[in-house]
């Protein structure tokens, strides 16, 4: 008996210590689980808090050279929109009380001058000297908090942290030391303007946008699968039996999909037209500069059935070069370029073949425009430039407004005192400023943003 029991103790000790050892692996693994979803939330609100924080630098810059109210009244908008984003990401951090509301301070000092900016502009008083001056120093700090950021997060990478690790990182950037900025004067201002209601614009999300038919392709004829498949293999150069279909897509702009080796190729159910093309596979090591990839793009592009293209910027990066290509309108003697109708081509720098081939912006768009002759001279449109700007070019552009409808505007290519270029839109029928954007060059290229 004393045997029997001792087996049997044995066996339960054995059953409760192996049941222990499950509950304590369940936990484990639960509790793993719960650090690595809680983990990845960290990341990716950092790396949100970094988006909207490198945007507001731009943002910010963009703004000294605003010229009229309605430019303004958009900046602000987009920099109340980045400021709130920013707040939402930060929220979701684990930052310290402290550091958390230091660097939630700033960002709402960046939304609120904004809006103050704004209201004054309405009230018909332009930006001053100090105004500027302020804008310069919230851009400023703006830029060290993205450094600090974007290094923040290749350390978090590169080291593949913890929670414990991300917490003690997280909580010791130094640049948020420094974020208290500006003087008594900016404080009161932004409380002056802290309960200003949020401003409402026209955006890119109205109902008429997504009922929008492609311009181009107006009264032209569908065409069948197999009509579509034969225009496919004739713009690839292979044997329509060796296309495989892919399926059919597009929403505004309905498409074929058809695939052969190692490129894909869309082709629209209305009129026949090529809207993408894209080849895969490695990219030699470059040899061809940005002038011989214009020179190859303008080459294959005057081999497609499309309307005279002219180039506007490029950017290149890893053996690959981007170009940017608009049609023209004449208006009287002036020569208007049309932005709306893009078309995009990437061309290989090894051998100075295209890889890929956007045409939606210009199928999208492309019609022959009634374009009245300008109610507001360039000289007259000038005027509505900034003070912190000298104009060293101008011409007629037509330009996408943010509900998808066009402007003629007289375009001013212009430079700062400290060099920077910015390219600036001022409508051609009332004269206000429609459109700011930084033009960047560097060794990648040309960019507006």
């Amino acid at each position: 008996m004393k045997k029997t029991a001792l087996i049997r103790a044995v066996t339960f000790s054995l059953a409760a210590l192996v049941l222990l050892c499950g509950f304590w692996l369940d936990a484990s693994l639960s509790l793993q689980n719960t650090q690595d979803h809680l983990e990845a939330v960290y990341l990716r609100a950092l790396g949100d808090l970094a988006d909207s924080v490198s945007a507001m630098e731009s943002t910010l810059h963009k703004a000294m050279y605003t010229g009229t109210a309605s430019t303004q009244t958009a900046v602000s908008a987009e920099l109340i929109q980045q400021s709130g984003g920013a707040k939402a990401a930060l929220a979701a951090l684990p930052f310290s009380q402290e550091r958390s509301e230091r660097v939630s301070r700033f960002l709402s000092q960046v939304g609120d001058y904004a809006l103050s900016l704004s209201r004054s502009s309405a009230a018909g008083r332009p930006m001053e000297e100090r105004d500027i001056k302020n804008l310069s120093t919230l851009g400023e700090y703006a830029g060290r908090l993205s450094n600090a950021l974007g290094q923040l997060q290749a350390r978090l990478s590169a080291e593949q942290s913890g929670i414990v690790r991300t917490v003690s990182l997280l909580n010791n950037v130094g640049e948020l030391e420094e974020l208290a900025l500006l003087d008594d004067d900016f404080e009161q201002l932004a409380e002056e303007f802290a309960q200003f209601p949020a401003l409402l614009y026209d955006g890119p999300f109205s109902d008429h946008i997504t009922r929008r038919e492609p311009l181009l392709l107006k009264n032209q004829e569908p065409v069948t699968q197999a009509q579509a498949a034969a225009l496919a293999a004739e713009f690839l150069g292979c044997p329509a039996e060796e296309l495989r279909f892919s399926g059919e897509g597009g929403s505004s702009l309905p498409i074929y999909a058809f695939t052969w080796e190692d490129s894909m190729v869309n082709i629209t159910r209305q009129g026949g037209r090529v809207s993408y093309f894209r080849k895969s596979g490695a990219v030699k090591s470059p040899r061809m500069s940005s002038r011989d990839a214009l020179r190859a793009a303008k080459d294959y592009l005057s081999t497609l059935d499309l309307p005279p293209l002219e180039e506007s910027y490029y950017v290149q990066n890893d053996g690959l070069c981007a170009i940017n290509f608009h049609t023209t309108q004449a208006l009287d003697t002036e020569q208007v370029l049309c932005y709306p109708d893009l078309v995009k081509v990437v061309v290989e720098l090894g051998e100075g073949g295209a890889v890929e081939l956007d045409c939606t912006g210009l199928i999208m768009n492309h019609q022959q425009r009634s374009l009245a002759v300008p109610a507001v001279s360039q000289e007259e449109a000038e005027q509505a430039l900034s003070p912190a700007l000298r104009p060293e070019d101008a011409g007629l552009a037509l330009i996408p407004t943010p509900g998808l409808d066009e402007v003629l505007c007289w375009e001013f290519h212009c430079t700062a005192a400290d060099g920077t270029e910015v390219l600036s839109y001022v409508n051609a029928a009332t004269g206000q400023e429609e459109q700011l954007y930084l033009l960047q060059r560097d060794e990648h290229g040309i960019l507006a943003h």
